[in-house]
């Protein structure tokens, strides 16, 4: 008898067994620093990747973490925390101007143990199609730093990837004078200096 409940159990709850396993097997995931309480969070393993969605009560702000399974020994142990708003924003915003801008302030500071592909949601900032760049606000140094381009906003997400965490900000103009712009940046900056001051240029001689 026992065995035939075992057997109508298996049969019938396969999910629930296999969400159970899912949540049990390696590599594990620590949260540190939070309040699970406070998140709605799910762990998915597939083939390659370890992805940590998260959603927040509160805000209902919906964010995810990808990791290269292969890269984990066992464990992630994380603060996966992450805040839309900057305590460095009046800093930031001193030297970007005012362009819009989605902040990304993370609890986690200093290294991760892997690379990880970062996606969020950003409709409230950005629509879909909007291509972003992705800068890192180098507190240390009181500068910009230039990270990423091409970010593609694809149903109101924006994903990107990071080795490191600390204060960055999504936006869809380029920071002038941001460290390490590429060449290609640069070319389009160039560019668009000569158009503005051609454009002063033609409004001044116009109205001699």
């Amino acid at each position: 008898m026992r065995k035939l409940l075992i057997m109508i159990l298996l049969f019938f709850m396969p999910q629930f067994i296999y969400a159970s396993i899912l949540n049990d097997v390696e590599p594990f995931v620590e949260f540190d620093g939070i309040n699970e309480d406070d998140y709605y969070i799910s762990k998915t393993i597939d083939k390659n990747l370890v992805i940590v969605k998260i959603k927040e009560k509160k805000t209902n702000y919906e964010y995810s973490w990808s990791f290269d399974k292969n890269k984990i020994n066992d464990k992630i142990k994380l603060n996966f925390n992450i805040d839309f708003e900057s305590e460095k924003k009046d800093e930031i915003d001193s030297i970007a101007g005012n362009i819009t801008k989605k902040y990304l302030s993370f609890s986690h500071h200093g290294s991760l143990p892997t690379s990880a592909s970062i996606k969020v949601d950003v409709s409230d900032k950005f629509k879909d199609g909007n291509k972003l760049y992705l800068y890192y606000y180098n507190e240390d140094i009181k500068k910009i730093e230039f990270i990423e381009k091409d970010i593609i906003v694809t149903d109101g997400y924006a994903e990107f990837s990071i080795d490191h965490c600390s204060q960055y900000f999504l936006t869809d103009a380029i920071v002038n004078n941001a460290e390490n712009n590429p060449k290609s940046l640069n070319k389009v900056i160039f560019a668009l200096t000569f158009v503005v001051i051609g454009l002063m240029a033609y409004t001044i001689f116009k109205k001699q």
